[in-house]
């Protein structure tokens, strides 16, 4: 029997719309009997079916912050267990591929910046750094995407957010 239960958790394509800061592409709601670490991350930038138009000279920020208020919308998204385990997550998690709102961003847990063209991505490829992010009970967090509005956002491309975490 494993100490910690893994799970991995996909947002899917996430489409990027305008420039600025996007709405939430991953949301992640632990109840009050339960935490959990997220201990690897990996973002990418991916095209959708048709040929993208695609900005140049542009990156991608994306962000993994703490969040206030009160969730709408987004789609229902079930945490994977990784490995022997086969229970259900405690961890809610919805996507952004269906508009999240009522949430306001504000601590930063975690960054990092990808160029702006598909097939782009970072990954933490070393769990077990000591640099978890600590789902605390009853927390709220999600991972948002900044576009920057000189170069333009482009049309047909998407953001995508993979996790790992253990409770």
């Amino acid at each position: 029997m494993p100490m910690f239960r893994d799970y991995i958790t996909d947002s899917g394509q996430v489409a990027i719309s305008a420039t600025g800061l996007s709405a939430p592409l991953l949301y992640f709601s632990m109840p009050a009997t339960a935490d959990g670490n997220l201990f690897k991350v990996k973002v990418s930038c991916e095209a959708g079916a048709a040929t993208p138009t695609v900005p140049t000279s542009s990156s991608l920020l994306f962000t993994f912050n703490t969040v206030t208020g009160t969730k709408a919308g987004g789609s229902a998204v079930t945490p994977n267990p990784v490995g022997p385990v086969t229970l259900a997550s405690n961890i809610t998690t919805s996507s952004g591929s269906t508009a999240i709102t009522g949430l306001t961003q504000t601590t930063e847990r975690w960054a990092a910046t990808i160029p702006f063209s598909p097939g782009s991505f970072a990954g933490d490829d070393d769990p077990n750094t000591g640099e978890e992010i600590y789902l605390v009970a009853s927390g709220q967090l999600a991972f948002f995407v900044t576009v920057p509005a000189g170069p333009g956002f482009g049309s047909n491309l998407f953001a995508r957010v993979v996790t790992w975490h253990s409770e």
